[in-house]
């Protein structure tokens, strides 16, 4: 594709100026919600390998969060022509590649935090690292979502830029009022000096030669309801260096987008039969946002009592390999495919509805053999840690989205229902970030392309956070009146043990078919006490997972940990007695996980070590009934 002006790809004069910077520009783009920024990022990757002339290997494109990858995947895929096989990762992404490269083993990265591998990163760049890979250092750097760069990200993004700053341009995108990924760094005050710190590196490090382009349009609002809060962007991109005028500031700018907030329709209570139908029957998709996971997972339940289908958005680091995958691994014979094989494969599993010859070149970038083939040991390898690619790891689209703030950024949705926001506290106040709180409420504001509500906060009365105490938690759980009562947790997506399938000992080929046929995200799930014997001195029982009565799975090591942590009220208390069962859990979703092919085979499924289980979302309420106990020690139920 040649760029030959804005009427051959439709875009605005400013998105063309960055789009037509030369590859050896070093660009700075502020881009408010909703401006394009994708699609001028993709007509910019467009622009570098058509024009002017840089292979995809000379091009570096990184990006804060999955979704963002995903989606300019998605639009490269669309849209482009030579750009194609420009490769977009995050930066967590990335610094793995880099420590890869530097010499660390799997098993050492394994170890190391994601921070840690960051760390580690900036120290491997500074090193000259970069220039050893396959094709070098890159020409060209695109990072997009720069103002989500703190800490040890921010570091190794200005290492990068600085060490290749003669030989690289750049082009970086994002936006200070959608800054709300801040509390990555604990201390307030160490927090609110890398607001914009990224982008003052940047002017004063460059300040010769810089490009800066502000992309102001927005394409995402369809009507004048949903552009209400647009107004906010430029305040909140120019707070006050000086943290008491900052907080002042935005103190008056999230007040203002409260008011605003109010004006908007009040959708009413989930409790309401009208409302009910109304998130059954909007005809595109709704989400509805929410200050913390403790609201969505009290609005999960009150939906769920109701029978309104929805789905919990997950975390950006929660990413269920799709049980076709094993559909698929089944179905190959010998240690590659060919891509005729693969398509025929493909073409008949029912659930893959993307292109088979896009899943094809998304599978290559991970499992790769020679002479144009899939390697189908790198395809399990990559299942077993985690690195298939978005593209396949995507969310199924539902109509309707519980999710917090955080976890919507970069999305947008037809209808956006609001959680009324509560009233600010004064900074310091429970580590309340006030100008964070007012960019988060306009990013909250800024989702939606039509219709724009507002609905009442939920009850959380007993919802706690167990990241306090003598065994903190990274969970909610259910309280009581009492401090010490412990009623209820969150399931997370480790709670499920990965190391044999279900059933392993009795029917594990029965119990893959029943996963496969009958068990579907939403589906209510209930975890049964299998004896009382803790697993350890620092673990509870295990549990079993049970689908409409049928085992189809049991919990983690990480859950029974975590259950012990919670119940341990103090050091002197002696854990003894555990719930018999935790009711209220559903299924996120059936995913494919890889283990050992010896123990697939002594079950009976195969020699390639991948099998299908569930993953589990939700509330779990306890059930503390006396126990009876039959002569094998389980629980009579």
């Amino acid at each position: 594709m040649t760029m030959t002006g804005t009427e051959a790809v439709g875009l605005t004069s400013d998105q063309m100026a960055v789009v037509e910077q030369p590859s050896s520009a070093m660009t700075l783009v502020t881009a408010g919600a909703g401006a394009g920024k994708t699609t001028t990022l993709t007509y910019r990757l467009e622009y570098l390998t058509g024009v002017e002339e840089l292979s995809a290997s000379e091009i570096l494109v990184l990006s804060f969060s999955r979704a963002s990858v995903r989606e300019l995947r998605d639009r490269v895929d669309r849209l482009a022509t030579t750009a194609r096989r420009v490769r977009a990762q995050t930066f967590d992404g990335w610094a793995r590649s880099v420590l890869l490269q530097a010499g660390y083993s799997r098993e050492d990265l394994a170890g190391l935090t994601f921070d840690g591998r960051i760390a580690q990163a900036v120290v491997a760049i500074e090193s000259g690292i970069v220039d050893e890979f396959e094709h070098g250092a890159p020409a060209h750097v695109v990072i997009d979502e720069v103002q989500d760069l703190v800490g040890v990200r921010r570091e190794m993004v200005e290492a990068l830029l600085d060490r290749y700053a003669d030989s690289c341009g750049f082009t970086v995108v994002g936006d200070a009022a959608q800054s709300i990924y801040g509390f990555q760094v604990a201390d307030l005050d160490e927090r609110a000096a890398e607001t914009n710190r990224f982008f003052d590196w940047v002017r004063v490090s460059f300040a010769d030669d810089l490009v800066e382009v502000t992309l102001g349009d927005n394409f995402r609002a369809r009507t004048s309801e949903a552009r209400v809060a647009l107004p906010f962007g430029e305040r909140l991109q120019g707070l006050p260096a000086d943290q008491a005028a900052a907080d002042a500031e935005a103190s008056m700018v999230h007040a203002e987008l409260c008011s605003v907030l109010d004006s908007v329709p009040d959708f009413g209570q989930v409790s309401d039969p009208f409302v009910q139908d109304s998130l059954q029957l909007s005809g595109g998709t709704t989400a509805v946002l929410c200050r913390d996971n403790g609201q969505v997972l009290r609005l999960s339940e009150d939906l769920n009592k109701y029978g309104v289908p929805h789905r919990i958005q997950r975390s950006p680091r929660a990413r269920p390999a799709p049980a076709w995958v094993t559909q698929l691994l089944l179905c190959a014979r010998g240690a590659t495919l060919t891509e005729e094989k693969f398509v025929e494969i493909v073409s008949g599993i029912q659930a893959v509805t993307d292109d088979p010859a896009r899943v094809w070149r998304v599978l290559r970038r991970v499992a790769a053999s020679s002479g144009n083939r899939l390697d189908i040991e790198g395809i399990r390898r990559a299942v077993a840690e985690g690195r298939l690619p978005d593209e396949l790891t995507a969310e199924p689209v539902h109509s309707l989205v519980l999710s917090t703030v955080h976890r919507a950024k970069g999305l947008e949705f037809d209808r956006v229902l609001i959680v009324e926001p509560e009233a600010l506290k004064s900074r310091g106040s429970d580590g309340v970030d006030i100008p964070a709180e007012a960019r988060l409420l306009y990013v909250a504001m800024t989702r939606a392309r039509d219709d724009l509500y507002r609905i009442a906060k939920p009850s959380t009365w007993m919802l706690r956070k167990a990241h306090r105490g003598y065994m903190p938690v990274e969970r909610w759980y259910v309280g009581g009146r009492e401090r010490w009562a412990r009623n209820g947790i969150e399931a997370l997506e480790v709670d499920v043990c990965h190391d044999a399938p279900a059933e392993s000992d009795s029917d594990a080929a029965g119990a893959q078919r029943y996963l496969h046929e009958s068990v579907h995200a939403g589906d209510a799930v209930e975890l049964r006490r299998l004896h009382d014997l803790p697993m350890s001195s620092v673990e509870s029982p295990p549990f079993g997972i049970f689908h409409d009565g049928r085992p189809v799975g049991v919990t983690s090591e990480r859950f029974r940990q975590d259950l012990w942590r919670l119940l341990k009220l103090s050091r002197g208390y002696d854990v003894r007695r555990w719930p018999q069962r935790i009711s209220g859990l559903q299924i996120d979703a059936v995913e494919s996980v890889a283990g050992s092919a010896s123990v697939t085979e002594r079950c009976g499924l195969g020699d390639r070590g991948v099998w299908i289980a569930p993953r589990l979302c939700g509330l779990g309420h306890f059930d503390w009934k006396t126990d009876k106990f039959d002569e094998e020690g389980g629980t009579v139920l």
